[in-house]
């Protein structure tokens, strides 16, 4: 047999903070970024492969440093929602990436408690591509107002009616500092599944002049889901871009 490769002192750091929590915790801020990003990923594929996100688990998604938490395209369960919900380390979290994280038969308030704990310091939203109806929206609404360092959101791919997306943009009013917004087209824009552009070049720009009558939007646009043909959206910005099935 050969000789085994001695473990390098990367290795060793890695396995000594895996093991101890505090030691994790305290040395955070200090770690460096190529260690940080190892022991993020690290983490991050054990608390998603368990029933929920405990403990030291969750310095994968976070914490103390202004860090992305990304938890996107995979399979989460409500109670991976809650414990997340439940970590004291968000608070200086700056950017949450959720896109892919089918959640449209989650109860949200866990989300919004986790919003509640960063209105202070979040800069971008990304759920695109959560399902999110509705019913939903109404839990965490109220708390979006309130996240004033907001830069960009990407609400793309949820299932929004045309009153409640025009409620979501009426909650933006005082989010000044917004430099991209990207909404999902209301159900109305859509007729038995299928984009109908004939709705979707009517109702995109009443939910423009909607926004710019509380704000001016430095970047905004309003997408239909993916075409399952042409892998493109309809995209309403300044004009009308249709996919390539509908031009």
């Amino acid at each position: 047999m050969g000789a085994r490769t001695p473990p390098t002192l990367e290795e060793l750091a890695r396995q000594a903070l895996l093991k101890n929590e505090a030691l994790t915790i305290s040395a955070l801020e200090q770690l460096p970024k190529m260690l940080f990003i190892a022991l993020s990923q690290k983490a991050l594929r054990k608390a998603l492969n368990s029933e929920g996100l405990r403990g030291w688990e969750m310095v994968a998604v976070g914490i103390r440093t202004p860090w992305k938490q990304s938890i996107t395209h995979c399979k989460l369960y409500q109670t991976n929602l809650y414990h997340l919900s439940q970590c004291h380390h968000l608070c200086q979290l700056k950017h949450l990436d959720m896109s892919g994280v089918l959640l449209s038969n989650f109860f949200l308030m866990p989300l919004r408690v986790l919003l509640e704990k960063v209105v202070d310091t979040l800069e971008s939203l990304e759920l695109e591509g959560c399902g999110i109806k509705d019913s939903q929206l109404s839990f965490f609404l109220p708390v979006l107002r309130q996240c004033s360092k907001l830069t960009k959101v990407n609400f793309y791919t949820n299932d929004f009616s045309m009153n409640v997306l025009s409620d979501l943009l009426h909650h933006t009013a005082n989010l000044s500092k917004m430099t991209m917004e990207q909404y999902p087209a209301p159900q109305e824009c859509y007729e038995l599944g299928v984009v109908s552009i004939e709705r979707f070049v009517q109702v995109c720009p009443v939910l423009m002049d909607t926004l710019r009558a509380i704000r001016q939007p430095k970047s905004i646009s309003f997408a239909t889901d993916v075409c399952s043909r042409c892998s493109k959206r309809c995209v309403y910005e300044q004009e009308t871009r249709l996919c390539s099935c509908l031009q």
